[in-house]
């Protein structure tokens, strides 16, 4: 789960996939979820494995269900939090669009 590149040494660099999402994008789970549209597959992977904090693991799994699982209410949710402004949880909630 790393990538490899060559440095001007010749030397083989190894980079790791992200464990955590940084503090600047932890504001809100809209900020998380713009944060984590912009990532890898495999990193989010690794959040959604490594990471402790509750909204991570809220993000990463709306991701990982709309992802591998298909779920098209999931993918219209993110659209919906990339797009639109923020909703609030409990209008949400009502829209019974919240798969998670």
């Amino acid at each position: 789960m790393t990538s490899t590149e060559l440095d001007t040494t010749g030397t083989v660099q190894r980079r790791h996939y992200r464990t955590s999402i940084p503090d600047s994008a932890q504001k809100s789970l809209d900020t998380r979820i713009a944060w984590l549209w912009n990532q890898r597959f495999g990193t989010i992977q690794k959040i959604a494995l490594e990471s402790d904090d509750v909204l991570d693991k809220t993000a990463t799994t709306l991701f990982l269900q709309a992802i591998m699982g298909g779920d098209l209410d999931s993918i219209a949710l993110i659209f919906k939090r990339l797009e639109g402004g923020p909703l609030i949880d409990e209008e949400l909630l009502e829209r019974r669009t919240l798969r998670v």
